[in-house]
């Protein structure tokens, strides 16, 4: 399979220089965006992920290696033609004045312009077209200080997709979003990738989302080399696992997701399917209580006219629950009689 390869990086260590020597956070990376593809870059805090991107965007310079735009030096590329290639979407808070989110959009084509600035026709269509693509047409005559942060991030997302770049470099810009600003966000930048063949790579901590939005990862462990590949490819070689390993938390290939390590205190068999097993299950874990076909103690979960319940069978009695926070009252309950009646 032919790739076409956009930026290229090769034995990179990103840092800072000081006096008393370089300041070294990420060594001997190696990796490559490709076009049209979406790349989340994941890794845990302190990682090394924000200064990976400013040095991949060519905002500081790396130690060592070479990053390549098109097979470039990316720090020969002048700053104007380097506009026209690459933009550069960050976390932090942009304060425009009184500027209209129009305006601040059409600062995208000033790579474009002429020294006088005067924006022509196919500038403005541009930039209509990069508010539309962001779902922001609503927004477009409002300021940007009356727009929520959401909306803000819609609108920096237009004006990066305004400059007409063959990569778009994107960090944490869902950082404060609720979840459903988060997955619209995400569906606006996979949306763009696949549409117009634009290389987006996104810096984010929203793991999930990165391992159903994106068509590659980036995971970037402390002190470790960047492993890259397919999400599930790196589910299953244990690179998930690895990279975010820390006490008291594991991530489970089998639900794709982080959990808080337990120590289980006793054990119970579970008989039921579907979403009332899994939500029950999780919330058996979650309290301590480990989930064993074998064990003594049986949950039977039924249904009668659309309607739950839940039935606890120990030994020669019965106890019935109707929600899974009153299951997990009485399992607690009967947990604490059975503990002094063995003191």
């Amino acid at each position: 399979m032919i790739l076409d390869t956009v930026i290229k990086i090769e034995q990179v260590s990103t840092g800072y220089p000081s006096r008393s020597g370089n300041q070294t956070v990420t060594s001997d990376l190696n990796a490559s965006l490709n076009k049209g593809e979406l790349v989340c870059l994941l890794g845990p805090n302190g990682a090394g992920k924000s200064t990976l991107m400013r040095t991949i965007s060519g905002e500081q310079k790396p130690l060592e290696g070479k990053v390549y735009l098109e097979g470039k030096d990316i720090h020969a590329i002048p700053p104007k033609d380097l506009a026209k290639k690459l933009s550069l979407v960050l976390t932090e808070r942009v304060h425009a004045g009184m500027l209209s989110a129009y305006e601040v959009v059409a600062l995208g084509r000033f790579p474009y312009t002429s020294w006088s600035g005067r924006l022509q026709q196919e500038d403005h269509r541009i930039i209509r077209e990069a508010i539309y693509l962001a779902g922001a047409e609503e927004l477009a005559h409002k300021t940007l200080s009356e727009l929520s942060d959401g909306e803000r991030q819609k609108i920096m997302v237009a004006r990066a997709f305004a400059q007409e770049p063959e990569v778009m470099i994107l960090d944490e810009v869902t950082a404060f979003l609720d979840l459903p600003r988060r997955v619209e966000i995400m569906r606006l930048l996979r949306k763009m990738a696949q549409d117009s063949a634009k290389t987006i790579l996104l810096s984010t901590h929203d793991m999930d989302l990165a391992l159903r939005g994106a068509d590659r990862i980036w995971l970037l462990p402390k002190g470790g080399q960047l492993h890259t590949g397919a999400p599930e490819d790196l589910v299953l070689d244990g690179s998930f696992e690895q990279a975010f390993e820390s006490e008291g938390i594991r991530f489970d290939q089998q639900s794709g997701s982080f959990k808080i390590s337990s120590t289980f205190e006793t054990s119970v068999s579970l008989d039921g399917s579907g979403s009332q097993a899994l939500w029950t299950r999780r919330a058996l874990e979650r309290n301590g209580i480990n989930v064993d076909e074998g064990a003594e103690k049986r949950i039977e979960i039924r249904e009668s006219q659309g309607h739950h319940s839940w039935i606890i069978n120990e030994k020669d009695h019965q106890l019935v629950a109707s929600s899974i926070h009153e299951l997990i009252t009485l399992l607690n309950s009967n947990k604490e009689q059975n503990h002094y009646s063995n003191t």
